[in-house]
């Protein structure tokens, strides 16, 4: 029976032995994932910001060649139309 007490000590101090490693990874593991997850928020809080200021530029940048485009058009359109009336005189 005193063989039995000693295997059963053994045994717990083993299992107790296993458990606080579990733990112990288990406690770096959930550090690591937050510190990956702070990250990532940072990075997507960034990236949104950067894309926030890609969009206003642009904006900026539509609202200014807009015009610019259209009275381009309408430049063509006009020359295209001064040299049909022209050219329809002189026949």
């Amino acid at each position: 029976m005193h063989d039995v007490n000693t295997v059963e000590l053994i045994l717990v101090i083993l299992l107790s032995v296993g458990f606080l490693i579990l733990i112990t990874l288990s406690i770096v593991l959930l550090s690591f994932m937050l510190a990956i997850a702070r990250n990532l928020k940072r990075m997507s809080d960034r990236a949104e910001a950067a894309t926030s200021s890609v969009a206003g530029i642009l904006e900026s940048l539509g609202n200014k060649v807009g015009p610019l485009a259209f009275s381009g058009i309408v430049s063509l359109l006009v020359k295209r139309f001064m040299g049909k009336h022209k050219s329809g005189k002189e026949e």
